[in-house]
């Protein structure tokens, strides 16, 4: 009700929905209700990511399923049950990898495998749905500022990216909206199949 509030778009505009997206039950019904709303889906944004632990030795095994579950899984399975109707409208994909992929930052080893795994998996699907005129699109965003630092809670990693934040003026969430929606926009002869955002 905020969004649509907030967006001044009505119930015949957007459908808000809430669901686990580590659920396969919950992820396949929100597909479903989604397509049975707005009859086809032209576009799709992975963008569920977050980050836990600290140096690898020190983690919990919790910690790592977290993580590959959201990262990796989560999206690699939302993809899947959304290419049919993608194929349909010949629509977008977007994924959010990050960064870190290619800072490898000390404390984040998992979090950096998943990011690098979103990054095969993007174009791994690109090659397979082109023909389909399908676009793919990954994004690997620098420091931006929202709420996913607030589930770090290793002290040493909380402050190695407490430092970083206080050498930068990090990227804002509205920034990254804003290349997605450029990326949405485009022509369908346009395909942008990789785009780095850094402060």
């Amino acid at each position: 009700e905020q969004m649509q509030t907030s967006l001044e778009a009505g119930s015949d505009r957007l459908l808000p929905l809430c669901c686990d997206i580590c659920d396969a039950q919950q992820v396949e019904a929100a597909v479903k209700q989604a397509l049975d709303w707005g009859g086809a889906l032209h576009g799709l944004i992975n963008n569920a990511g977050l980050s836990r632990g600290g140096l690898h030795e020190t983690n919990q095994l919790e910690d790592l399923r977290v993580m590959l579950d959201t990262n990796v899984f989560a999206l690699t399975n939302l993809t899947r049950l959304a290419l049919p109707a993608l194929k349909d409208s010949q629509g977008t994909l977007i994924n959010i990898s990050s960064t870190v992929v290619q800072a490898l930052i000390p404390g984040s080893a998992v979090y950096s495998a998943s990011k690098a795994a979103v990054a095969a998996f993007s174009e791994v699907i690109r090659k397979e749905v082109c023909a389909s005129n399908v676009r793919v699109t990954t994004i690997y965003p620098g420091m931006v500022n929202t709420e996913f630092f607030d589930g770090i809670t290793d002290p040493r990693k909380k402050q190695t990216f407490d430092k970083l934040k206080e050498t930068m003026d990090p990227l804002l969430a509205e920034d990254i909206a804003e290349v997605i929606l450029f990326t949405l926009t485009r022509p369908g002869r346009v395909s942008l199949n990789e785009i780095v955002v850094r402060p």
